[in-house]
C-alpha cells in the first residue's frame, strides 16, 4: 500500500480555505496552502523515487479602488518530487534519430533526435531525474474592468482558466493529467498547456447570463510573447543531451469559452480552448502550435460524469500530432466520492501511445482533510528499434494507494 498526502477531490468534496485577512486600509493578503505527498507500491512500477510530493502555495494582496473595483497582485509557487519526469512526458522507448522512422530532426545537415513540443516524449537520451522541483506558478498583477479582470504577469493561458473535465476523487493521483505518476507510465494530459506560466496578458470575463434561464456564459482570452521556462507542469525544453532538439514557441494567442446550464435536476457545462503560436527555431519540419480542446461535465444529486478531448500538432509539420482523450463518472454516497476514471492517448512523432485507469474512492474528514485509496493501472506501448525496423514494446504498471490530503 501507498500512502498519499494530497489536496482536496475535485467537484464533488471540496475543502474549505483558510483565509486571514485584515479590515484596515491597503491590501487585504490571503494565503492559500495546498499539500500531498504519497508513499509508492505496486507491481512493476518504475518511479524513481517511492516517496514523491506536491505543495501549492499562494499569496493574494487585494485592495479597492474608491469606486469599489477590485485590484491586487497573486504570488505563487509550486514545489514537487515526481517519478524523474521532466515536467510531463520523458523518454519512451529507443528509437534513435535518423533510423527507420524514428523522430528525427535536420541541424545543419545532421540528424538530431526530437521532443514534442506538446507531450514532452522523447525516444531517445533518457535525463537524470531533476530531484525535487521549484517553479513559479504565479506571479501578476490584476485589476477588475467590470466586465472582467485583466491579469499580466506570469500565471496561466486563457485555454485552462475554465476548462471543463470530469469528476475525480484526488487532487494528486488521476488518470487524466495527473500531478505525479504512480506507474511512471501516464502521457494522457488534457489540459492545454502550450504557453505553460510564462509571462502573460489575459483577459478574463465575468459570467454573463443566469445558468438557471437561458445558461451561463464567460470566456478568456489571453497572450504570451515568449515560451521558455521550464516549470513544475509545463516545460519549454529547447535543446537537450545528446543533441536533443524542440520546438521553441513564440506569440502564443489562447481562447478559452464555457457555457453552463440547468435543466430540473440536471446541470450541464461545455467548454473550448484552442491556442495558435509561431515557432522560433525556423529548423526543417518544425511548426508554430496548434491545439485545440474540449470538455464536457454533467452532475445530477450524487451521480456526476464528464469527459475531455485535446489535439495538438506538437509544433512540427506532417503527421506528429499529439491527441489524449478522459472519461470518468462518479457516485457520492453521505462523505464518500467514488470515481471510476480512463484516459488514454498517442504521440504520432515519437511513436507511443497508452492508456491509464483509475478507481479510486475519497471522504471529506473535517474542513481540511482528505482520506481514501484506490488503484491505478497503466499500459504503455514504446517504440523500439529492431533489425527489421521500428516495432512495439508494451509496459504495465499497477499502484494500490491510500491518500491522505490537507488544505490550507
Amino acid at each position: 500500500m501507498s500512502g498519499i498526502l494530497a489536496g482536496p477531490p475535485a467537484l464533488a468534496q471540496p475543502a474549505q480555505s483558510q483565509s486571514f485577512s485584515e479590515p484596515a486600509r491597503g491590501f487585504q493578503p490571503e494565503l492559500r496552502l495546498d499539500l500531498g505527498s504519497v508513499w509508492l507500491a505496486g507491481l512493476d512500477t518504475t518511479p524513481s523515487s517511492d516517496f514523491l510530493f506536491d505543495l501549492d502555495a499562494e499569496l493574494v494582496l487585494e485592495s479597492f479602488t474608491d469606486s469599489g473595483r477590485r485590484w491586487g497582485f497573486v504570488l505563487g509557487g509550486r514545489v514537487e518530487q515526481d517519478s524523474g519526469r521532466r515536467a510531463w512526458g520523458g523518454q519512451a522507448g529507443d528509437c534513435p534519430a535518423g533510423l527507420a522512422d524514428c523522430a528525427t530532426a535536420l541541424v545543419l545537415g545532421a540528424p538530431r533526435a526530437v521532443r514534442s513540443g506538446s507531450s514532452g516524449f522523447q525516444s531517445v537520451a533518457a535525463e537524470a531525474s531533476d530531484g525535487p522541483r521549484l517553479a513559479p506558478q504565479s506571479g501578476y498583477a490584476y485589476v477588475d474592468i467590470g466586465w472582467g479582470e485583466i491579469r499580466a504577469g506570469y500565471g496561466a493561458g486563457a485555454a485552462v482558466l475554465d476548462a471543463e473535465r470530469g469528476p475525480t476523487a484526488f487532487r494528486l493521483s488521476r488518470a487524466d493529467g495527473g500531478r505525479v505518476d504512480l506507474t511512471g507510465l501516464s502521457g494522457a494530459r488534457t489540459a492545454n498547456l502550450g504557453s505553460g506560466y510564462s509571462p502573460k496578458l489575459v483577459f478574463h470575463s465575468v459570467a454573463l447570463g443566469q445558468a438557471s434561464t437561458i445558461g451561463s456564459f464567460r470566456m478568456a482570452a489571453s497572450f504570451t510573447p515568449r515560451v521558455r521556462d521550464c516549470g513544475v507542469d509545463h516545460c519549454a525544453w529547447g535543446a537537450g543531451p545528446a543533441g536533443l532538439v524542440s520546438p521553441e514557441l513564440d506569440d502564443v494567442w489562447e481562447v478559452g469559452a464555457r457555457y453552463e446550464i440547468l435543466r430540473g435536476d440536471d446541470t450541464f457545462a461545455f467548454s473550448l480552448g484552442l491556442s495558435e503560436g509561431s515557432e522560433a527555431t525556423g529548423l526543417a519540419g518544425f511548426a508554430g502550435i496548434s491545439t485545440r480542446d474540449a470538455g464536457f461535465s454533467w452532475s445530477r444529486g450524487a451521480l456526476s460524469a464528464g469527459a475531455r478531448w485535446l489535439r495538438s500538432n506538437n509544433g512540427v509539420t506532417g503527421d506528429g500530432a499529439y491527441e489524449a482523450w478522459s472519461v470518468s463518472a462518479a457516485l457520492e454516497a453521505g462523505p464518500w466520492l467514488t470515481s471510476l476514471e480512463l484516459a488514454r492517448f498517442s504521440d504520432d512523432l515519437v511513436h507511443v501511445d497508452g492508456q491509464t485507469v483509475q478507481l479510486s474512492s475519497s471522504r471529506l474528514v473535517g474542513e481540511r482533510w482528505v482520506v481514501g485509496g484506490g488503484v491505478q493501472a497503466s499500459s504503455r506501448d514504446d517504440p523500439v528499434l529492431t533489425p527489421a525496423g521500428r516495432d512495439e514494446n508494451r509496459l504495465q504498471g499497477t499502484a494500490v494507494f491510500a491518500e491522505l490530503g490537507w488544505q490550507f
